[in-house]
């Protein structure tokens, strides 16, 4: 029986994959519509895999510095998912306003 090198064992090893969901051109322009709204609203919405793993939850969601207010929203969501996010920021604006 022939001993692996670690290198080689390593680099047999299966790396998890982002899968990227494919957009239609209705839901692309749905989701820079809601940017759009957004970003009105004085909003930066920024696309990013966010952070997981063990003791973090992924949640995409607001946050505000001293100057400026984000939405983030994880690119790993399905497209329905990232603009159902939006949509519900959207409402939740308009309650408020």
């Amino acid at each position: 029986m022939a001993v692996k090198s670690s290198s080689e064992i390593i680099r047999r090893g299966k790396r998890k994959r982002s899968v990227r969901s494919v957009w239609s051109k209705a839901q692309e322009a749905l989701y820079k519509e809601c940017v759009g709204l957004l970003e009105g609203a004085g909003y930066s919405v920024r696309r990013e895999e966010l952070k997981r793993g063990h003791c973090w939850k992924v949640i995409s969601g607001s946050c505000r510095s001293l100057t400026h207010r984000y939405v983030f929203v994880d690119s790993r969501l399905s497209a329905n998912e990232q603009i159902s996010f939006l949509s519900s920021k959207l409402n939740d604006l308009k309650q408020v306003g």
